[in-house]
């Protein structure tokens, strides 16, 4: 008889740590990690950004539902926060439990129950079973308003961890060798903790540990001050040179309807003030395409301007339609062949300029996390192919030679202690 847990993520990187805490707590309640046909239940952890994440969380609820153990399947997340009813209708072996710390318990009640006696252990999210960049969540929730998203309302107002429980867990983290820490939020720079904001919170870390690197997930344009800029500058590469900075749009009309709290040309500056402190910087970004009212010159100017600016990689999607948000009830909705046409045409600069970039970094060195063998993360954020002899979660000093398609490779200069 089954008696394990599998867990399913869907969605952003805050969602990958909640899954991994998730996953952690139960095996250090004595729970065991499975394969999906093994579980005695299947957390799935749900994103309900777009109706096409909707579309996505239902589909893994039905493969859960037909796994072999026939398992109980528990829905949290922020579809499941939305939308309960539509997932318990499904079948009666779907348990929707939107709060994840409840949904973790229901899980634990749901396996085979721990060796009677056993004292929990630390849950670390270390080991084969978790990446080797690890996540830290630092803040949850959202103030802001746009109009395409309905997020704050699946995970509500803005609110930060505070600093001493972020400095345990970075402290535990670098403790257990882990060696490169990814912050996540869902909007990192409005992280606020008792006086403390986002850049005390990186010095204090960088203060307080002595080995690891940091790496913010996603950072909001108006959130990279001056201040935040001159802290990674001089961090000497513990603050990863390696901005996601979601520009959502490079035509100010489209930003306006967006709701989006700046225009290009604040965008313009703040990046040219990064590239004048950090000319190394990786600079990659979020853009959509087809928002209602988007005309062809909206278009053009978008794409004009991620050329202009000359991110290293651009993430291009296709406005998708929420129920729920302003932006599903605006006129003037976009066909889906113009959104596949001017998705296809952004995809094709994204990988001119993943390209350039790619030439850029031939005959520069970057520390790298090695992540499995043969393969590792540069402080650029790009993915290089590194000799079979370096262990995983271990950081080492590379000199890039060259690269195939978008893999980036080298030379060992030397270890990292």
């Amino acid at each position: 008889m089954s008696s394990g847990f599998f867990v399913h993520n869907l969605g952003c990187k805050v969602n990958r740590v909640e899954s991994d805490t998730m996953a952690a707590s139960l095996i250090a309640a004595g729970a065991t990690q499975t394969s999906l046909d093994e579980a005695a239940v299947v957390l799935i952890n749900t994103c309900t950004v777009t109706a096409e994440a909707d579309t996505k969380a239902r589909k893994a609820v039905r493969q859960a539902l037909r796994a072999a153990g026939q398992p109980w399947v528990i829905v949290t997340g922020c579809a499941a926060m939305i939308d309960p009813q539509a997932y318990a209708e499904l079948d009666k072996r779907v348990l929707v439990l939107p709060d994840k710390p409840a949904a973790t318990d229901r899980a634990l009640a749901l396996c085979s129950p721990p060796q009677a006696g056993l004292p929990a252990s630390k849950p670390l999210r270390t080991g084969d079973a978790f990446p080797t960049r690890m996540g830290i969540k630092i803040q949850d929730g959202c103030d802001n308003r746009c109009s395409y998203c309905i997020v704050n309302r699946a995970r509500g107002t803005a609110r930060s961890v505070a600093l001493t429980d972020l400095l345990a867990q970075a402290q535990a983290a670098e403790s257990g060798g882990v060696r490169e820490i990814v912050l996540t939020g869902v909007n990192l720079g409005s992280y606020s903790s008792a006086g403390v904001d986002l850049v005390e919170l990186l010095q204090t870390l960088l203060q307080q540990t002595a080995k690891t690197r940091y790496r913010l997930s996603s950072l909001e344009p108006p959130d990279l001050s001056d201040a935040l800029i001159a802290t990674i500058a001089c961090s000497e590469g513990r603050l990863c040179a390696h901005l996601h900075l979601p520009l959502q749009s490079g035509c100010d009309s489209t930003l306006r309807a967006m709701g989006r709290l700046y225009d290009t040309a604040f965008f313009s500056e703040r990046v040219q003030a990064l590239r004048k402190a950090l000319p190394q910087v990786a600079l990659t970004t979020d853009v959509i395409v087809g928002f209602p009212g988007e005309t062809t010159a909206d278009f053009e100017q978008s794409y004009a301007f991620c050329q202009r600016i000359g991110f290293s990689r651009l993430h291009v999607f296709r406005y998708s339609k929420r129920t729920g948000t302003p932006a599903a009830c605006m006129p003037l909705q976009v066909s889906p062949e113009l959104k596949a046409a001017r998705s296809r045409l952004l995809r094709e600069l994204s990988a001119q300029l993943q390209e350039r970039d790619l030439q850029t970094r031939v005959g520069t060195q970057e520390l790298v996390i090695v992540e499995k063998r043969t393969q590792g993360t540069s402080e650029s954020y790009l993915k290089v192919e590194v000799p079979g002899s370096c262990e995983p979660g271990s950081l080492v000093r590379m000199q890039f030679t060259g690269y195939r398609a978008t893999l980036i490779h080298g030379s060992i200069i030397a270890p990292i202690d």
